[in-house]
């Protein structure tokens, strides 16, 4: 078997395990969200399967090392950061052993894998931790879960540049193939910064301030697609704002920080609102700690408010920070900041570091035979 057919066959088998493993997750939810409304009772997976550990009598109140020694097994969020961990380890390799074929210097960047394990960490985290622990009980421990899940764990995966190694990973023709979807118009959608930010809005403040919150806090099943609607939105909305990935869209420096204010507007009137509730959010089956619900909601309208703002404060100032320290634009200083946003709108977007210089080869050879008549 040639080179070429095992990049293939390689680039091939890392998007089935991705479509099976997206599948199957829409799959499970799928059914279970069928037989709710269909009124059969009972979970499609076995309780212990999704959730298993922690405390089996009334919850001791949070507070000292109950912080760090309260965890629980959630099998099904296990599953899906198991597989996409599996799927990016398998898209590094295929990139590596691409390179060595092709006689890069240079693998696929260790620090975007790092943004990328930090992303599933934090993932893990807010499903296993003394915050997925409480969060039927607390609405302050179910906000923090909620930050974790839609402003911590998806931009350090949009970090990673899964979109990418994806494309790197897979050899011609699938490569070709991959690069088109990624540029087509429902990809392009979906990636549209008007669609990201109304589906962020959507997903925060349809969650929290309607009844829908009422619901999922006396569902436990509900929590598994809030969670998996949080992640996938919050991707989203953070791979437009960050664009690092090859799409067709790719913002300007101040296009991005208006998405940034934009989404943490969202956030304040969340928060602001929770935090001046009178009605409180009703715990799952009645809270079993001592604490008064009303300001259990208070705290967390004031988590949502501070700590997201927080979050996208600090996601801005890295944004900027990383455009001001570009090469392309330090030798632009003495032009402003204006002359820098215009020279960042019209670049044509890089496809990846890893493969500039092929592309540059290809692009003088491409001229050669232009000169040539060819």
């Amino acid at each position: 078997m040639s080179a070429t057919d095992r990049r293939r066959r390689s680039g091939l088998g890392l998007l089935v395990t991705g479509v099976l493993v997206l599948a199957g997750t829409a799959l499970i939810l799928g059914v279970t969200a069928v037989r709710h409304y269909a009124g059969v009772h009972g979970p499609v997976l076995p309780t212990s399967w999704c959730r298993s550990g922690g405390f089996t009598g009334p919850l001791p109140p949070l507070s000292g090392a109950r912080w760090l020694t309260s965890w629980q097994s959630d099998r099904v969020a296990a599953a899906v950061v198991v597989g996409a961990a599996l799927l990016y380890g398998a898209g590094v390799r295929a990139v590596s052993r691409r390179g060595r074929h092709r006689g890069w210097r240079r693998a696929w960047p260790w620090r975007w894998s790092v943004c990328f394990a930090a992303g599933l960490g934090a993932c893990v985290l807010a499903t296993t931790s003394s915050i997925a622990v409480y969060d039927m009980a607390l609405f302050s421990a179910h906000m923090l879960g909620h930050l974790m899940l839609v402003m911590v764990g998806p931009p350090l995966l949009a970090a990673g540049r899964p979109l990418t190694l994806l494309l790197h990973a897979t050899g011609n023709p699938a490569h070709t193939r991959f690069k088109r979807l990624l540029r087509s118009r429902v990809v392009s959608l979906w990636f549209c910064p008007p669609v990201a930010l109304a589906a962020y809005a959507v997903v925060i403040v349809g969650t929290h301030l309607t009844g829908l919150m009422d619901q999922i806090m006396q569902r436990p099943w509900a929590g598994q697609v809030e969670h998996l609607a949080y992640v996938l939105v919050g991707y989203q909305f953070f791979t437009v704002a960050l664009g690092t990935e090859p799409l067709r869209w790719r913002l300007a420096m101040p296009a991005r920080q208006l998405l940034l204010a934009l989404a943490m507007g969202v956030d304040t009137f969340t928060g602001v609102v929770l935090l001046q509730s009178s009605r409180p959010i009703p715990m799952g089956g009645g809270t079993p700690l001592h604490v008064n619900i009303l300001d259990d909601t208070h705290l967390g309208g004031a988590i949502m408010w501070v700590g997201g703002d927080g979050i996208m404060a600090l996601v801005m100032m890295l944004i900027a920070l990383e455009w001001l320290h570009r090469p392309e634009y330090r030798r632009t200083t003495s032009r402003g900041w204006l002359e820098r946003a215009r020279r960042d709108a019209l670049a044509q977007p890089d496809i990846a570091d890893v493969d500039r210089d092929e592309q540059a080869l290809e692009a003088y050879n491409e001229r050669l035979r232009r000169m040539a008549g060819l």
